[in-house]
């Protein structure tokens, strides 16, 4: 609680900090917001032209597409520009500060960037989010809504894992940015797309590898009432359970690369 105190006072002066220069602020919330604006109407040219994906319409796509933007989003205001980054950290010598202080260091680094330029994605996505739910042709139950609210707090906690694990793989790589970048977006963006157009390789690879289909492809299969396999609705349902341990072995990994680092030498 008294983490989430500071936290709340930091981002309090953060936004009256950045009304100082309120155009630039809201440009970039814009920007953001016609980036993905763009992206949602790429899939309606899609659809519209050949038809379904597998059978999974504009409202489908949207709803998988929209799972993973939002849980991305979210994660991203609090651990993109932080922890993420690590290694700009300890290749500055600025993580040598953060280690004197009587905090922890992840809690530290979050109070360090607030991720605003997410909120346009967030806006965005909730915008075609709702249409979609409003529009699919299977009828959302008291059920499914509870499932949802569950499965974006695994998707968030399975993106917000990525990101320290692959942040802190700059505790052996100490530049981690470049691999990090190839795992996080190039991989991920399979998952924009129904996982069943997929080879079994990449399926077994996006499911039990790297988790990416548990943030929106088996959540999806379930809201959408397209589970046709015992595989996928276990692990559908089990998405904010894996979310949970997925973070906490995040929490591990971060834990003990900072053991082994012995400081910046300057």
């Amino acid at each position: 609680m008294e983490f989430l105190s500071i936290y709340g006072s930091y981002v309090k002066m953060f936004f009256k900090a950045r009304m100082e220069y309120r155009f630039s602020f809201f440009s970039g919330m814009f920007a953001n917001f016609y980036c993905y604006f763009i992206t949602y109407a790429t899939i309606w040219v899609i659809t519209r032209q050949f038809g379904a994906i597998d059978g999974w319409k504009f409202e489908d796509m949207t709803m998988l597409y929209g799972l993973n933007l939002f849980t991305y989003s979210i994660a991203g205001v609090l651990f993109w520009y932080t922890v993420f980054h690590l290694d700009e950290e300890i290749t500055s010598g600025n993580l040598d500060s953060y280690l004197i202080r009587p905090m922890g260091l992840v809690k530290q680094m979050i109070c360090r960037r607030f991720g605003d330029t997410f909120l346009g994605q967030i806006v965005v996505t909730l915008i075609f989010m709702v249409s979609a739910i409003a529009k699919i042709d299977y009828q959302m139950t008291a059920f499914s809504y509870v499932y949802l609210a569950f499965a974006v707090l695994g998707g968030v906690l399975i993106q917000s894992g990525a990101m320290i694990i692959l942040g802190s793989l700059s505790f052996w790589l100490l530049r981690s940015s470049d691999l990090a970048d190839i795992v996080y977006y190039d991989m991920r963006t399979f998952v924009h797309y129904p996982l069943s157009i997929f080879p079994a390789f990449i399926r077994i690879v996006l499911t039990y590898v790297l988790p990416w289909a548990i943030i929106n492809y088996y959540p999806s299969l379930i809201i959408l009432n397209k589970v046709q396999t015992t595989e996928e609705f276990v692990l559908g349902i089990l998405s904010p359970v894996i979310g949970i341990l997925f973070f906490l072995l995040s929490l591990f990994v971060f834990n003990r690369g900072l053991r082994r680092y012995s400081g910046s030498g300057s």
